[in-house]
């Protein structure tokens, strides 16, 4: 491999990104700290004609045609290394990829390569055991899979994948799938750390008749002190109808010319959560009685 000094004019992005989602904000500071500091780390590119096509650096790409480079800093690879597997190795490092693109990444990989988890752990350097946890995301429902990526953009979802990994072992263990489910369920209601989490599923395990609401106040019972009231965090129907008048007005008031003008990086955002929303309101509609009078009901 050699490192050249490459013109951005020459540099081809055709393969799809690992990324399915590059947040602006987090583009400009990277933006701001190569205009500072320079580049680090240079991207990596493969020979393709007369011109380079990009394998792994396409924030650090994007970050210099933000500020009008010229050229960029890159590692010329061979052909000898799998450009998809340069490429994961790369990403997977990254603290901005989420865990639900980095499952993906990595079943793509191992679909394309035709390659068990036991050869891509030993093709990519990375434990069986993290990459079990890593796909595990991938066959969750997709409200957990929603509720983890709000908790890696900053939402206030608790759910990480190492609670799905504990949930799965668990269930497993029980031999029981839909506890899956129960405990992921438990997480966001009761806003569980990954500890308390672990401290409920053994309390659950070793005395199988106490529920996981119990087991919770229990984990959460101080020495000499009352039980925590959590009353005031309990789900609200009234808040809810409230929440959704909200957004109605909100959303009633969207400005159909100014969503032309989205970028990529928001467009997808909206799609996402529009779509997350609109199944997490119909499996909401489906466990709602119909009213008896029928002058009520909402056709």
């Amino acid at each position: 491999m050699q490192v050249i000094e490459l013109s951005v004019d020459l540099i081809i992005v055709s393969s799809p990104s690992i990324r399915t989602r590059l947040d602006a904000k987090s583009l400009a500071n990277l933006s701001d700290s190569i205009n500072e500091v320079g580049m680090l780390q240079p991207i990596l590119v493969m020979a393709s004609g007369t011109k380079y096509r990009l394998v792994a650096g396409e924030r650090r790409f994007k970050a210099c045609l933000r500020l009008g480079r010229a050229s960029i800093h890159a590692v010329v690879l061979s052909g000898v290394e799998s450009e998809r597997q340069v490429q994961l190795v790369e990403n997977l490092q990254r603290e901005d990829l989420n865990p639900v693109d980095k499952a993906m990444a990595l079943k793509t990989y191992m679909d394309s390569a035709g390659i068990s988890k036991t050869a891509a752990s030993r093709e990519l350097g990375i434990p069986r055991t993290t990459l079990n946890d890593w796909l595990g995301v991938l066959d969750i429902d997709t409200r957990f899979q929603d509720a983890l990526l709000n908790n890696f953009y900053d939402g206030s979802s608790p759910l990480t994948a190492s609670h799905v990994s504990l949930a799965k072992r668990f269930a497993h263990k029980m031999g029981s799938e839909k506890l899956v489910n129960t405990i992921l369920d438990s997480v966001i209601y009761y806003s569980l750390t990954r500890a308390e989490a672990k401290r409920v599923i053994r309390l659950v395990e070793t005395a199988k008749d106490i529920s996981i609401e119990e087991a919770v106040r229990k984990i959460r019972l101080k020495p000499n002190s009352k039980v925590k009231d959590d009353t005031s965090q309990e789900w609200d129907p009234d808040k809810l109808v409230n929440s959704l008048a909200r957004s109605g007005d909100y959303l009633v008031k969207a400005n159909a010319y100014r969503l032309q003008g989205l970028s990529s990086e928001q467009r997808y955002e909206l799609l996402r959560q529009s779509k997350a929303l609109s199944k997490l309101l119909e499996d909401l509609l489906e466990m709602v009685p119909e009213a008896d009078d029928q002058s009520t009901k909402i056709s």
